[in-house]
């Protein structure tokens, strides 16, 4: 089958601005080798023959090379030099020879190497842009839009000369801590500290602080280095990663901003592809609720996401679609693509709101339509893994109903307290949630967010499942991480 989607504009959006037109020499097809062969599901689907289930790419055409971690590098990087260094693991500077030929190459106003990420200034970004220059992931931006640092509101309060209160924590650098390292930083940090959050990224960790608690924390109070790692402390209403956004560049890049001629801003793919040839339900279609009960100020409102995977229980044997949990929190009925101009192809039936991931039963006329083998222009999804087998400095991609294609690079993994109403007992650091933190490289507003929701975030060239996107501030994203999902069995099918 063809893994375009019917609705080209959709495909466009992510060509519209100069600074983010990656794959516009690649128009509207995907890049990525079909399976070899098709599984027994397929072959047991009467009305689909495996050749149309084969992608029309070049099979020979790769997004990346490398390894799929830091180092990794994309297509359209054409530098004849890497700035990786794999034995010591971390990026170095530009040469004077290889800085020669950055400016020369892109035409440069001024750059600057930060955090793991260059930004090159330029009134004339390059076509394509690549996502990497010399394997270190790349912005462009324009003239004199340098980009904002990351500081928590309340880095004062840290204080390199206190004590670490875990030294004997570490783990390699360039990567995620695992689930014991983070569990124990956090018992380290208790007596010290009102947590609600915790952060790890490549240059530092900061910890969110409780806002509400009346707990007054004095400057320079708080250990300014945690498990060997620079730590700075957040305390505000606005939770730290609302603060982690690039408001010039997400104006800059706003889809918003320009205008497709036929249908005018912001797209979406309304296409039935039940009605297409063949008739399947894949990763990234629109979904839509149904609208709320009778008498309800939800009654006339319905919302519009994208589609999950096909989950099975290793245990059981049921199969599911996965959905985003808040786009049905007043209807537990799903269709494709609408209501008034689809199908009803099933019910939630199971709910994991810590995880925005809702379980749907498709009807038995629509089940056996429900296809991971294709998903537009992103990877196919392979297998779900957990928080500690995602590697930072990865890269990912997701393709919603509202976006097209969007690449994500890992920077790191935070854990979050749960939710609890007052009174509730304390809930323990092993119960915290782990969610991945990824930058975005793709023209993605606040709008748009709403229609990617639900869509899986997968991990290019491994197929690897990293979450369900879930929020997006343009600049970065957050998705909660699998684990419970696998502890009970879900497997991708």
């Amino acid at each position: 089958m063809t893994t375009i989607r019917i609705s080209p504009h959709v495909d466009r959006i992510q060509s519209l601005s100069p600074y983010i037109n990656v794959y516009d020499s690649e128009p509207l097809r995907s890049l990525h080798k079909p399976p070899s062969e098709p599984s027994d599901f397929y072959s047991n689907i009467p009305h689909i023959a495996p050749s149309q289930l084969t992608s029309h790419a070049d099979p020979d055409v790769l997004k990346w090379t490398g390894s799929m971690g830091y180092g990794a590098r994309h297509m359209h990087d054409k530098a004849p030099f890497s700035l990786w260094d794999e034995g010591a693991r971390k990026f170095h500077f530009p040469t004077p020879e290889q800085r020669k030929w950055i400016e020369k190459t892109y035409n440069l106003e001024g750059y600057q190497f930060k955090a793991n990420c260059c930004y090159l200034e330029t009134g004339n970004p390059p076509k394509p842009v690549p996502l990497t220059l010399g394997c270190m992931p790349v912005l462009f931006v324009g003239i004199n839009e340098r980009p904002n640092a990351l500081i928590p509101n309340a880095g004062h309060y840290a204080n390199p000369r206190i004590k670490d209160p875990c030294p004997h924590i570490s783990w390699p650098p360039l990567s995620n801590p695992k689930h014991v390292h983070r569990i124990g930083i956090l018992t380290a940090l208790e007596n010290l500290v009102n947590a609600k959050s915790i952060t790890f990224l490549p240059s530092m960790t900061v910890v969110d602080l409780v806002h509400d608690d009346n707990r007054i924390y004095n400057a320079k109070s708080l250990p300014g280095v945690v498990a060997g790692h620079s730590t700075l402390y957040h305390h505000d209403a606005s939770p730290f990663f609302n603060e982690m956004r690039d408001l010039q560049r997400e104006r800059r890049i706003d889809p918003a901003r320009y205008e497709i001629p036929e249908i005018g801003p912001l797209p979406v793919d309304y296409t039935n592809y039940l009605k297409e040839v063949p008739s399947l339900i894949t990763p990234g279609v629109r979904l839509t609720s149904g609208r709320g009960a009778a008498g309800t100020r939800f009654e006339n409102l319905s919302q519009a996401t994208s589609a999950g995977i096909r989950l099975r229980n290793v245990t059981n044997g049921q199969d599911m679609m996965t959905v985003a949990n808040h786009g049905f929190s007043f209807s537990s009925e799903v269709y494709h693509p609408g209501e008034e101009d689809g199908n009803k192809i099933g019910e939630v039936v199971s709910r994991y709101p810590e995880l925005d991931v809702a379980f749907v039963k498709l009807a038995p006329s629509e089940a056996h339509k429900l296809s991971n083998r294709v998903y537009f222009q992103a990877e196919p999804p392979v297998r779900l893994v957990s928080a500690d087998e995602i590697k930072q400095g990865s890269w990912a991609e997701v393709d919603g109903m509202s976006s097209g294609l969007v690449s994500l690079h890992c920077d790191g993994v935070a854990l979050f307290r749960p939710v609890r109403p007052p009174g509730h007992p304390r809930v323990s650091f092993s119960e915290w949630k782990a969610f991945n933190i990824s930058q975005m490289f793709g023209a993605v507003n606040d709008r748009m967010v709403d229609g990617m929701c639900g869509a899986p975030i997968v991990e290019c060239e491994t197929g690897d499942v990293l979450g369900f996107f879930h929020l997006g501030n343009g600049s970065y994203a957050r998705s909660a991480t699998l684990d419970d999902l696998i502890a009970e069995g879900w497997a991708v099918v």
